[in-house]
C-alpha cells in the first residue's frame, strides 16, 4: 500500500497522539498518510484519524540483537527499511524525532524527499524545514518555548503544504473508543461501586518523581471531590506505577476506583471518556483526554510548562509553581528540595475542579490561596488557531509570561517570512502594546537584537563580494563568528543563538544563506524596537 506521506515518530506515548494535528492537516490536503511508530505503541494507532496506513519499528527487538551481534541488528534494520519503503513507497517522509537513530532511518526510508529530522550523506544531522529547525533548539530552552508541541510538529509541513495550511483548532480529534473498550469501561465502573457524583479521572504518574504531585495530596482531593459532591475518583496508570496506588489508599478515607494495571491504551480511552474530567500531571494520558475531548486540570513541575507540553484542547486549566525557578532547566538540580511539588493543596484544587464542573468556568473556584502558590493557565487557540495559554491567576504580567508571548509574536513573524509565507499570513496575529510592561531582560535584549541586526546588515553586504576577495570572505566568516557570540551570550535569545548556528550550518552555500539575512536582520530590529517602551518602563521602576 503506498502512501503519498509518510510520519515518522519514534518518541513517547502523548507525543505520538501529538501528531494528530499533522495528520489531519495531511488529510485536509489530500494526502494519504501513513505512519511508522514504535513498536509498544501501535495499540494506539487505532486512536488516530486518517491514517490511511500503519507501520511499526521492532525497536526492542532490534536492541537486543544488537546486544548479540551488530551486524545481524544492522542486517535487520536494512531489511526493514527495504521492506517499509516498498510497501509504503511515499513521496514525502515527515520525520518528528530528532535522535541520530530516527534520522538514519529517515534517510534508510526517504533520502531527498524528507521533512522534519534528517541525515546528510555523510552521516550529520540536518533539518529540512525551519521549524523543525526551531523545534530543536526551543524545546531545549525551557524560557524559549513558546508553542504547542502539537503546533510545531505540524508547521513542519509547510513546505509541502505552503500557504494552504489553515491551523484548526478541530483538528487533534481522536476516533471514539470502540464498543467492546467502552463495555469494559462501564462494566468496570458499575462494579466499583455508586456515584453519584460521577467518576474524575486521576493520573498519579509522570516520566519522574519530580513531575508528580504527591499521592497524598490526590488522595486529599478524592477525599474533598467524595464528602461534598459524591464524586468518585478513578485512578488510571500503568501496573509499574501501582506503589502511587498504595500510598494513595494508604492516605485516602473514601472510595475509589482502582484501574492502575487493569487497562489496555483502548480500556484506558474508554475510561476518560466515561470521566467528567481528568486531573493529571503533565502524561500521555492528558493529551490522549485532549483528544477525546475530555477536559484536563493538568500540574506542571520541574521542566513541564504548559505553553509547549500543555493539552492541545480549549478549556482545560494548567497549574504550575509560582516560583521565579520555574521552570527547571534541563539537567539542573533542584536547590529547593522539590517544593514546587507541594505547593498546590488539595483544598484550593478542589475549590477549582468544582467550580468548574458545576458552572463550566476555571474562575469560578479560583480562590486567592490557590493563586498565591501557582500560575493558573486556561488553555485556548488564537486568532490562527495556534495553541494558547491565558493565565487567569494574575500572573499574565509577570516577564516570563509577558517575554513568552513576544517570543511567540516574534518567531511567527520571522518563520512565516523565512518559509515564504505570504506577507498577509505572517502579519496575521500582532502583539499586544509593551508600553506598560516592565522586563529586567528587555534592555540586555535590545543591546543582543541591535547589535545583531547591525552585524547582519553587514554580512548582506560583504556577503555579496566574498566569492570576489579572500578579504571579504574572511570579514564575513569573523562577523558570523561575532553575531554568534552575541546571541549566545544573551540569556533571553538562547533560542536565536542556536537558531543561527544551526542555519550557518544547514544552509551551507552563500546563495542558500543571504536572502535569508535581510530578513533576519528586519525582524531582529523590530523586536529590539518593541522591547524600547519595556526597558524604558522598568528603568522608572
Amino acid at each position: 500500500m503506498g502512501v503519498d506521506v509518510l510520519v515518522l515518530n519514534l518518541t513517547r506515548f502523548g507525543d505520538l497522539l501529538q501528531s494528530q494535528p499533522l495528520i489531519s492537516d495531511l488529510h485536509a490536503a489530500g494526502k494519504s498518510v501513513g505512519l511508522l511508530c514504535l513498536e509498544n505503541f501501535a495499540p494506539a494507532t487505532p486512536l488516530l484519524r486518517h491514517v490511511d496506513g500503519v507501520w511499526t519499528l521492532p525497536g526492542a527487538r532490534l536492541m537486543a540483537q544488537l546486544d548479540r551481534s551488530w551486524r545481524v541488528a544492522t542486517a535487520d534494520l536494512l531489511a526493514f527499511a527495504r521492506s517499509l519503503r516498498a510497501e509504503a513507497s511515499p513521496t514525502w517522509l515527515i520525520n518528528l524525532t530528532p535522535t541520530l537513530p530516527a534520522r538514519l532511518l529517515s534517510r534508510l526510508l526517504a533520502p531527498e524527499q524528507t521533512l522534519g529530522f534528517g541525515m546528510d550523506a555523510e552521516g550529520f544531522g540536518v533539518n529540512h524545514d525551519l521549524w523543525a529547525t526551531f523545534l530543536g533548539v526551543a524545546t531545549r530552552q525551557r524560557l524559549n518555548a513558546p508553542f504547542n508541541v502539537a503546533d510545531m510538529f505540524r508547521m513542519t509541513a509547510q513546505p509541502l503544504l505552503g500557504n494552504a495550511l489553515t491551523p484548526s483548532k478541530s483538528r487533534f480529534s481522536l476516533q471514539e473508543p470502540s464498543p467492546e473498550a467502552l463495555a469494559f469501561a462501564d462494566a468496570f465502573l458499575a462494579g466499583a461501586g455508586e456515584a453519584p457524583g460521577g467518576h474524575v479521572a486521576f493520573q498519579l504518574g509522570a516520566s519522574e518523581t519530580r513531575r508528580q504531585w504527591p499521592a497524598e495530596h490526590f488522595a486529599a482531593l478524592g477525599d474533598i471531590l467524595w464528602r461534598e459532591r459524591g464524586i468518585r475518583p478513578l485512578l488510571l496508570g500503568s501496573a509499574a506505577e501501582a506503589p502511587l496506588a498504595r500510598a494513595y489508599a494508604a492516605s485516602a478515607s473514601h472510595p475509589f476506583a482502582n484501574a492502575m494495571g487493569a487497562t489496555d491504551i483502548p480500556k484506558l480511552a474508554a475510561l476518560l471518556r466515561r470521566s467528567r474530567l481528568l486531573v493529571t500531571n503533565d502524561t500521555g494520558t492528558m493529551h490522549l483526554a485532549a483528544g477525546l475531548g475530555v477536559p484536563s486540570l493538568a500540574f506542571f513541575f520541574a521542566t513541564a510548562q504548559p505553553w509547549d507540553t500543555g493539552p492541545y484542547l480549549a478549556d482545560c486549566c494548567c497549574l504550575e509553581p509560582a516560583l521565579a525557578c520555574h521552570p527547571c532547566g534541563f539537567g539542573q538540580v533542584c536547590t529547593e528540595s522539590e517544593r514546587c511539588r507541594f505547593l498546590p493543596k488539595a483544598g484550593p484544587v478542589a475549590n477549582l475542579a468544582l467550580g468548574y464542573l458545576e458552572k463550566g468556568r476555571w474562575d469560578a473556584g479560583l480562590t486567592p490561596e490557590l493563586c498565591a502558590s501557582v500560575r493558573a493557565w486556561q488553555t485556548g487557540f488564537d486568532a490562527d488557531g495556534f495553541a494558547n495559554v491565558h493565565c487567569i491567576s494574575g500572573h499574565g504580567q509577570e516577564e516570563r509570561s509577558i517575554w513568552l508571548q513576544e517570543l511567540r509574536h516574534f518567531w511567527r513573524q520571522l518563520l512565516d517570512e523565512l518559509g515564504g509565507m505570504s506577507s498577509a499570513k505572517a502579519n496575521a496575529a500582532p502583539a499586544p502594546p509593551l508600553a506598560e510592561a516592565s522586563l529586567t531582560k528587555a534592555q540586555a535584549a535590545i543591546t543582543a537584537l541591535s547589535q545583531g541586526s547591525t552585524l547582519l546588515d553587514a554580512l548582506l553586504a560583504t556577503g555579496a563580494l566574498s566569492g570576489k576577495s579572500v578579504q571579504a570572505g574572511q570579514l564575513f566568516l569573523r562577523n558570523c563568528e561575532r553575531l554568534q557570540q552575541i546571541l549566545d551570550s544573551c540569556q533571553p535569545l538562547a533560542s536565536l543563538g542556536a537558531f543561527w548556528r544551526e542555519i550557518r550550518e544547514t544552509r551551507a552555500s552563500l546563495d542558500e544563506l543571504l536572502p535569508s539575512l535581510g530578513i533576519l536582520s528586519r525582524q531582529m530590529h523590530k523586536l529590539a524596537q518593541r522591547l524600547e517602551p519595556a526597558a524604558k518602563a522598568h528603568e522608572s521602576a
